[in-house]
């Protein structure tokens, strides 16, 4: 700093040096003092970065300031930086930055002359750049003090600073939300970084055997392991900014893509939100395993059909719910044990699949088919109301999946396949909601005098 506070005297000199040399009486023009001075102003307006000097007392006017410094404001010469600024120091920081600067420079001044400060400029066309200014605080024979400044434009190294905090905190952010663990291993020093609750959901604190799993090379590892608390973060994520929640977008073949939705907004300290960060976690092979766990679940073995617990759960379901009229359809499959005895137990299991698969091309998508028994079977059917469209439908279950073979079949004759009769009891719930167990008792009342009435036919009770 000395040898740019010699060059600025140098530069600002240069003419009174000449002028003085050669005014003196007896006193022959010293050339090469002039040339040094010369250098020495090239040298400061050609510095790739700005240079000045200003008062360091309450005016702190800017006495010099060269080339470099005015290419920085994008002005054509002093007056126009002075009119930009004011020709002050103040006036050279951007006003939103500028009680820090001054502050900052007061506090680091105190007990040392050299100090280092970061801010922005608005330059004469309205750009706005960032600047690291580095200064030193000198007294001179007179007593009166100067800073020494010199200055570099910043801004594209800000704006990388920037990209890489942000990122770092969006990486915080997100490992705070989930139950993930990060890790980050320098193998030249050892230094391990962890990000992530481990010992919350480890119960225990990390060691070097959960990360170096499997050798990637032949060189010793000695981890020294830094565990990063990112709980201070979640505290000023507030308790109703989180939002995570489930859910799915089709996909190109129109099948659901399944992601979970997490994310947070961060406030400033007025309460007014800042940021809006989150992520969309790919869960959609998961969701296909549970979906297929879940199906497993809920499907009767054997057909494919709901089981009696999930078929249950469903219908009381929608029997709360349901405001439309709605029927209740129990299917029986007529002496099926007599098919068994006759046909064998993997005949019977033809049957009960064949019959399945009729009940479920039969009656619609939103109607749930259930198998609830050994050859019982339960549909719902809400909105199906007692009238002709009913009893066409009730009709063509009641003649069932076998009907045409058992008219090839003939009387008398026993075909190679069973062919066996249903019988169908129904009811009919004009104003719900009802209990389940209710309409049920119904249904089932009427599959009883369904089969007393001859079987392979059905029967409906309509309730009120």
């Amino acid at each position: 700093m000395d040898v740019f506070r010699r060059l600025f005297h140098a530069g600002e000199s240069a003419g009174d040096a000449v002028g003085a040399t050669e005014a003196a009486v007896g006193v022959k023009a010293d050339a090469e003092c002039a040339e040094n001075a010369a250098i020495s102003q090239e040298f400061l307006d050609r510095f790739p970065g700005g240079m000045f000097r200003y008062a360091a007392d309450d005016s702190d006017e800017i006495e010099y300031a060269n080339a470099g410094l005015l290419h920085l404001f994008g002005c054509d010469d002093r007056d126009q930086f002075v009119a930009l600024t004011g020709g002050t120091f103040a006036g050279m920081v951007h006003p939103a930055d500028r009680d820090r600067v001054l502050g900052e420079i007061r506090e680091q001044t105190t007990d040392s002359a050299d100090d280092h400060v970061r801010y922005r400029i608005q330059r004469a066309d309205g750009a706005v750049r960032w600047v690291e200014d580095w200064g030193h605080l000198v007294e001179d024979g007179a007593g009166k003090r100067w800073f020494y400044v010199t200055v570099m434009d910043i801004t594209d190294q800000v704006r990388d600073e920037e990209q890489l905090r942000r990122a770092n905190e969006r990486l915080e952010i997100l490992t705070a939300l989930s139950s993930d663990v990060l890790f980050d291993i320098e193998c030249a020093s050892g230094d391990a970084h962890v990000y992530g609750d481990f010992e919350g959901r480890f119960g225990r604190a990390p060691e070097q055997g959960d990360f170096v799993v499997h050798r990637r090379c032949q060189k010793p590892c000695t981890l020294a392991i830094t565990s990063h608390d990112l709980s201070p973060l979640m505290e000023q994520i507030g308790e109703n900014s989180l939002v995570d929640f489930e859910t799915a977008t089709l996909g190109p073949d129109g099948e659901p893509v399944w992601y979970r939705y997490q994310s947070v907004v961060l406030y400033d300290d007025e309460g007014a939100p800042l940021r809006h960060v989150g992520r969309l976690l790919d869960t959609n092979e998961a969701a296909q395993r549970e979906s297929q766990f879940r199906r497993k679940a809920e499907r009767d073995s054997l057909t494919g059909l709901y089981n009696r617990a999930a078929a249950l759960d469903r219908i009381e379901t929608a029997l709360r719910a349901e405001m439309r009229p709605c029927t209740l359809i129990v299917v029986d499959v007529d002496d099926f044990k007599l098919v068994n005895d006759t046909y064998g137990h993997l005949e019977g299991d033809v049957v009960l699949k064949e019959l399945a698969a009729f009940l479920t091309q039969v009656m619609r998508k939103e109607d749930i088919v259930a198998r609830i028994g050994g050859d019982e079977f339960l549909i719902f059917a809400p909105g199906l109301v007692a009238g002709p469209a009913t009893d066409r439908v009730l009709e063509h279950l009641a003649r069932g999946p076998f009907a045409a073979q058992r008219a090839t079949d003939g009387a008398g004759r026993r075909g190679s396949h069973a062919a066996p009769s249903i019988s169908i009891g129904a009811a009919c719930c004009v104003t719900p909601p009802m209990p389940f167990e209710e309409l049920f008792a119904v249904a089932d009342s009427s599959l009883y005098q369904a089969k007393e009435a001859g079987k392979a036919r059905y029967h409906l009770t309509v309730i009120g």
